[in-house]
């Protein structure tokens, strides 16, 4: 891990005048930045070869020596997402092909080249290698981005409302038909497992296998799609693997790094894409995550969404042993074409995005893009304007860049404190709730699992069923699982074990209903979830009276129902309005299994009071579960105040975003056996707080004005 804190920008030298490099870079370096970052779209591979062969590195060598001169160092690109266009010309099967038999459109987006096609794969080979050569003559090389955002191209084709099922090509197909071979081994196993009431094919031939052209919703076999969609998860992991392997094998010891994303609103869980993050993680030396609240104007409705998104992306990042990076972070309004952008993003938005990720731990931060573009009617604002003069928003860019120049060697050796709470999600629940048109729902239950205990000011991690099954789970005190409809034997027994040795599961209605394979358990709840649960057999129900009743306060029940049978024992905590269980609580061994007959976690967002929330507060405070760091002052629905903990030896710094439109003053307790010497604000600017201790509450005031971030120091005796 290095000492340093990297802070810096996307650039494109090989767009912009070379006349203006100098102003660019001073203003950069006057910003505290030190990190560049190139290639990574436009300006890249088409640029540096724009003949098979020719490569053009003059230019791009004299930016690095210059950068050098300001002390800048250099993150390049692979530039597999941009193919030059001759290598469109040279082979034309090498665009993606989708399940129409239609060819991706070329200058649509990037990514419009099968991974596959091993035109393109020798071509990238070669452009890599000379980026090797080229790279290793200069000495402010930093490190490797593989490719950029990785994946299906996030923009649909030919104006279509949804993306095609890609890549239908014959060499896709015969990867698949390997990947299928390798998990079945026998095609008895293959047709057992495909099978499916009105089209249940009998295999002969491995020849015979093909990708499903139809999701789940038009009647075709599940697992079928389960398999092809996983099967892209795993092709673009090994895409990653192997340009990281070709870089290795030349520049062992500068690092390696992917950016994605998670979240999208066309591909909330990276099912059509093709992203399998914790995969992706494993395959290169860091994970990034690019973060734009303004596009789309998230925060608006969803004031979790930043938070949640950097949990993910730094839960993914921790539980692969690796540093969390920022590859891109919005940098100016974004996106509504000639129209205006979705979100005004201000120079009070860029310290709020900074300091929300270095809340969460963030060790490397890059805005995108450092100067806006003026070669397309997207809008997209930047630290600098068309014309490369400073804005406001770059002076917020200065002070942070201020901050991390003091504070950064601490800030790359601080730790957040382990969470007590976990979010499990699974790829395989995700691929077949999209499968069937249900994705939006699975990630409204996802929001409002994750708001739920947020806004009691609890930190929250994600985790995955293969972290669950090698019993990494066992660290959290709580694991929720929201609309997992599909929970596979392996993962549902570690789960059994995790609450036998104490810890407390969360389900929800429809929770564990299908198998690894898509298809029905034939007894609900399985085992070991019954006796997890503390429940004999659920049946499915609709919710005609979604009325519910708990400690003499009516709520709300959201979507649907299940009819509940009871193990003698099992506590009802809340009845529906005709007495049947609503809420129930079964003690499992050492710990807890805590159930919601209706769609509580989807319900937090839609209904006027939260049963989810209430019935957490009850149970945590049965269980001694609180959290850390909280807001008394003032009253929060939203945690529209947003406090973070970073640990050093004898140190903790405790980041805060403010997203409240007022002054105001603010009352924080943080919960610390340790005895405080002395708490200090270190930004936005110095100065001494006055502070007191009554046993492990810690608590102490301060004013924040409108959208003001603060970040102070607690030095401990």
């Amino acid at each position: 891990m290095s000492s340093r804190f990297y802070y810096g920008a996307s650039y494109s030298p090989l767009v912009f005048p070379e006349s203006d490099w100098v102003r660019d870079l001073e203003n950069m370096q006057r910003a505290g930045m030190n990190l560049v970052r190139l290639g990574d779209v436009h300006g890249s591979w088409d640029m540096i070869e724009p003949r098979q062969g020719e490569y053009r590195l003059e230019e791009l060598g004299r930016f690095y020596r210059l950068a050098a001169e300001y002390e800048i160092e250099i993150l390049i690109s692979t530039g597999a997402s941009g193919p030059p266009l001759w290598l469109a010309k040279r082979f034309p099967n090498v665009t993606l092909l989708n399940s129409r038999g239609e060819r991706y459109p070329l200058g649509a987006s990037y990514h419009w080249a099968c991974i596959h096609h091993p035109g393109y794969r020798s071509a990238l080979e070669d452009y890599i290698r000379a980026l090797l050569e080229f790279t290793g003559e200069h000495p402010n090389h930093f490190g490797w981005q593989i490719t950029n955002e990785i994946g299906f191209p996030f923009l649909p084709p030919r104006g279509e409302e949804h993306l095609g099922l890609f890549c239908y090509c014959e060499q896709c197909q015969a990867h698949f038909r390997k990947w299928v071979h390798e998990k079945y081994h026998d095609l008895a196993s293959l047709t057992r497992a495909w099978a499916w009431g009105t089209t249940y094919y009998v295999y002969n031939d491995w020849s015979e296998v093909f990708p499903p052209e139809s999701p789940p919703s038009a009647w075709a076999s599940v697992t079928r799609w389960l398999d092809w969609r996983l099967f892209w998860q795993a092709a673009f992991a090994y895409f990653a693997g192997w340009q990281n392997d070709l870089i290795k094998e030349v520049d062992p010891h500068h690092p390696t790094s992917i950016n994605t994303f998670n979240f999208k609103g066309y591909d909330r869980f990276g099912v059509f894409t093709g992203l399998d993050q914790w995969q992706l993680a494993e395959r290169v030396d860091h994970i990034g995550y690019d973060l734009y609240p303004g596009s789309g104007n998230k925060l608006a409705s969803r004031p979790e969404h930043t938070s949640m998104f950097l949990d993910h992306g730094r839960s993914v990042a921790q539980t692969t042993g690796r540093d969390f990076w920022l590859h891109e972070i919005e940098s100016g309004p974004i996106s509504g074409w000639v129209m205006g952008p979705d979100h005004r993003t201000d120079a009070a938005d860029i310290e709020q995005y900074c300091v929300e990720s270095l809340g969460h731990n963030a060790k490397l931060m890059l805005f995108m893009p450092w100067r806006e573009w003026d070669y397309q009617p997207l809008h997209w604002g930047a630290l600098v304007d068309l014309d490369g003069y400073p804005t406001a928003r770059l002076e917020a860019a200065v002070r942070i860049g201020k901050f991390l120049t003091d504070f950064g060697d601490q800030l790359m050796k601080a730790k957040i404190p382990q969470s007590e709470i976990a979010i499990l999600e699974s790829k395989k629940n995700a691929i077949f709730f999209r499968g069937v048109g249900q994705d939006e729902d699975l990630f409204l239950a996802q929001r409002g699992a994750y708001r739920a205990v947020w806004e009691q000011g609890f930190s929250v991690d994600f985790l995955n069923p293969n972290l669950i099954q090698i019993g990494a789970g066992n660290k959290y005190r709580e694991i929720l699982l929201p609309m997992m409809g599909l929970i596979d034997r392996k993962t549902a027994h570690a789960l059994g074990d995790y609450v036998k040795h104490g810890g407390v599961l969360i389900g929800f209605a429809r929770c564990g209903t299908l198998d690894g394979n898509g298809w029905f358990y034939h007894h609900l709840p399985s085992d070991p979830l019954a006796e997890v649960f503390g429940i004999d057999s659920i049946e499915p129900d609709l919710l005609e009276d979604p009325e519910i009743q708990m400690d003499g306060k009516t709520y709300q029940g959201y979507w649907n129902r299940d009819l509940l049978e009871l193990k003698h024992g099992t506590e009802i905590l809340a009845t529906f309005s005709d007495g049947l269980p609503a809420v129930t609580l079964c003690q499992c061994g050492a710990g807890y299994g805590l159930y919601f007959a209706t769609q509580a976690d989807a319900g937090h967002l839609k209904t006027e009071e939260s049963l989810l929330k209430d019935g957490l507060k009850v149970f945590h405070q049965r269980i001694g579960l609180e959290p850390k760091v909280w807001i008394e002052q003032p009253s929060l629905h939203r945690r529209e105040i947003d406090p973070h903990l970073l640990e050093l030896p004898g140190k903790t710094f405790l980041l805060v975003t403010d997203y409240i439109l007022r002054d105001k003053q603010v009352h924080l307790v943080l919960k610390d056996h340790r005895k405080a010497q002395q708490i200090k604000q270190v930004f936005p600017e110095l100065m001494l707080l006055d502070w007191n201790q009554d046993g492990d509450m810690l608590s102490f005031a301060f004013a924040s004005k409108r959208k003001e971030v603060k970040i102070i120091q607690i030095e401990w005796d």
